[in-house]
């Protein structure tokens, strides 16, 4: 039986090393593997995959399947405030602030609940009152329309939290899946494009080339057990 010599088998090695080299050397590595392993999970619909780096997929049934892609143009870094901190504390204030409003009408129901039950009912046919009662509509009216303005004021406050958490819940969350209390972390969140050239089979099976800008994001944030840097999370996928 034939054996290759050692030489070879050492040869085979070396490639395999100068190319394994040559994929770690190239500027734009890690953009490639991140847009990479995100094209690999999303034309297999791996969506537990997905669901650990990315809050965007690439449906194979009406975007198609990247077969192959290149990293043409990476962006330079743009850098927004973390803002989950102030908008807890806006949130805290707006429910406080909610609650202060409900208390003082609670107060002014209590002291006018005879008339404000003539009120309730002359609403209820579209009436105006007129005299003490038609003050007590007017000032009742008014407690209604702040009371909608302050429900409003804490929907806002608690959205905009909700908005603002899970990009850099995503970047944080550690592999066991713990996240860390934001709410006690100053810091930023970091963007960047990725220009890509790729190949995408389409749904009906034809193939074209396409352009995206793939955007990624993470949190950079500062706490009481040190700095953190969070992974990388895919935000965006657009026709460039």
């Amino acid at each position: 039986m034939f054996r290759p010599k050692a030489s070879v088998y050492l040869l085979a090695l070396m490639m395999m090393a100068v190319a394994a080299l040559s994929a770690c050397s190239s500027p734009n590595a890690q953009e490639e593997n991140i847009v990479r392993q995100f094209f690999r999970a999303s034309g297999l619909r791996d969506n537990q995959t997905l669901a650990n780096f990315a809050i965007v997929n690439f449906d194979p049934k009406s975007d198609g399947t990247v077969a192959d892609f290149d990293v043409t143009a990476v962006s330079p870094v743009r850098t927004e405030p973390l803002q989950v901190i102030a908008l807890s504390k806006s949130l805290t204030e707006a429910e406080a602030a909610n609650k202060a409003f409900t208390e003082r009408k609670k107060t002014y129901q209590d002291a006018n609940a005879e008339a404000i039950d003539r009120v309730l009912k002359a609403q209820s046919s579209g009436r105006k009152l007129t005299g003490k009662d038609g003050q007590i509509q007017a000032e009742w009216e008014k407690w209604q329309a702040d009371t909608s303005a302050e429900a409003k004021k804490v929907s806002g406050a608690r959205t905009a939290l909700a908005d603002a958490r899970p990009i850099a819940e995503l970047s944080l969350t550690a592999g066991n899946g713990d996240t860390p209390p934001l709410e006690d972390m100053n810091g930023n969140l970091v963007s960047k494009d990725i220009s890509v050239a790729a190949t995408v089979r389409g749904p009906d099976g034809t193939t074209s080339q396409k352009n995206f800008v793939v955007t990624v994001t993470r949190a950079v944030v500062k706490g009481a057990s040190g700095d953190r840097n969070g992974k990388w999370i895919i935000t965006s996928v657009k026709p460039a």
